[in-house]
């Protein structure tokens, strides 16, 4: 099938989109946009980590480990990273298995560079982009979880305006069409911003963004469950929003710039 992810989750992404509309299915042209080979890096020697890359890099494959037990990362697909400054950033190893990573597996990305010997993410490109134009943001997820990707294979709009905690964490939730975060990173970038942390990518998975780890893997959760709740609203009826006061006073409270 026509996704940018496996095949048992493409058939599960097909059943659950079933349910919200019309399916979009990628054209020859976007496959082969798709297909192109992983961008090459030029490579630095890196000298041994500092107590705080150490201490992210533990953080960050234990969070990495956690969305693969969830089925939020599946084998070598979902992309994972973390701020270490403003000129860096470390993120998962680009076709290595999710599920078994270690901290030495990650890759350190510096200043359009990573570290000697090894292959970050495909997606590193998109996050160095989103941290240059962020740097407010200090971690960012790719993945591909089932539900939310059903809304980004339709047209159908992920409405987060189904219970506060929904809203609250994961506010509006961009749309981003299909090819810009491999054309165009920085068009994809801005796309994000405080009132947009999260974004569907179009037959491509899901983007969110937070303040640090633990916040944006909260994000992808949250972002998953709301998804999932709401195409189960389809056997029952339309979805009901919060009405425009309670969203209203959620965004004086708790959504200040």
């Amino acid at each position: 099938m026509r996704f940018r992810i496996n095949p048992p989750i493409s058939a599960k992404t097909i059943i659950k989109a079933r349910q919200l509309g019309e399916i979009r299915y990628l054209t020859d042209e976007e496959i082969a946009v798709a297909s192109r080979p992983a961008p090459r890096w030029t490579g630095f020697a890196h000298a041994s980590p500092n107590t705080r890359e150490k201490e992210l890099r533990a953080t960050l494959v234990e969070f990495v480990r956690r969305a693969y037990r969830q089925r939020l990362f599946i084998s070598t697909q979902g992309s994972f990273s973390a701020r270490v400054d403003g000129d860096s950033f470390l993120i998962t190893p680009y076709q290595e298995d999710r599920g078994t990573l270690d901290v030495g597996d990650l890759v350190l990305v510096r200043e359009g560079e990573c570290e000697a010997e090894t292959s970050p993410s495909r997606a590193a490109r998109i996050h160095e982009a989103i941290y240059r134009r962020h740097p407010e943001i200090g971690a960012i997820i790719n993945a591909y979880p089932v539900n939310a990707t059903a809304f980004g294979v339709t047209g159908a709009a992920l409405d987060s305006r189904t219970i506060p905690e929904s809203y609250i964490v994961i506010r509006q939730v961009a749309r981003v069409p299909f090819g810009l975060q491999f054309e165009d990173p920085a068009a994809l970038a801005e796309e994000i911003s405080h009132k947009r942390p999260a974004a569907l990518l179009e037959n491509d998975g899901a983007l969110v963004t937070g303040a640090d780890i633990l916040q944006a893997f909260d994000r992808l959760e949250v972002l998953e469950s709301t998804a999932d709740a709401i195409i189960n609203t389809c056997a029952i009826g339309k979805l009901a929003p919060m009405p425009d006061e309670a969203t209203r006073e959620l965004d004086r409270v708790f959504l200040k710039e």
